[in-house]
Formats: C-alpha cells, structure tokens, sequence
C-alpha cells in the first residue's frame, strides 16, 4: 500500500464545522468595494461588525441572519440588535 492509497476515501466527506447562519456585509471606499463574510456563531458576526463599525473604514455595515433575512445589525439604518436577539 502507497502512502497516497491511505489518504483517499469512497464515501462522502464529513464536515467538522457547523453550517454558516450569519452573513456580515461591508462597503468600503474604492477601490475595495465590498466584502462580505459568513459565520456560525453570533458572538463572531456581532464582534466583527463591531469592530468594523470602531474602526471607521467602512462605509456601511449590515449583518443579515441566512435563515430568514432578518437584518440583525445595519450600521447607516442604527439599527443594532441585543447579541441575544441574534
């Protein structure tokens, strides 16, 4: 047996981490645009809008729950929801 025959499987691949549920959207000033990322756990989503909304550099931030659309944070709208609201 090759040491590269161990490595491969037949069945499907088991993913180790939980599907994403948040979605935290930025707009910057050109020529970066925008950028968006996805994440599991709230307190990651909540933090990183946070963050970018004390660094100053974006121009709008908008963090969306996957599952339903809700906009749980909207830096141009101040709108902010309690992290136990996520």
């Amino acid at each position: 047996m090759t040491r590269s025959s161990r490595w491969r499987s037949t069945g499907p691949t088991v993913t180790v981490w939980p599907p994403d549920r948040f979605e935290v959207r930025c707009a910057f000033p050109p020529p970066d645009s925008t950028v968006s990322d996805r994440y599991h756990y709230a307190e990651f989503a909540y933090e990183a809008a946070r963050r970018h909304r004390e660094l100053g550099w974006a121009q709008h931030v908008q963090v969306v729950r996957l599952s339903d659309g809700g906009v749980l944070f909207d830096l141009a709208a101040s709108h902010e929801l309690p992290l136990e609201a996520w």
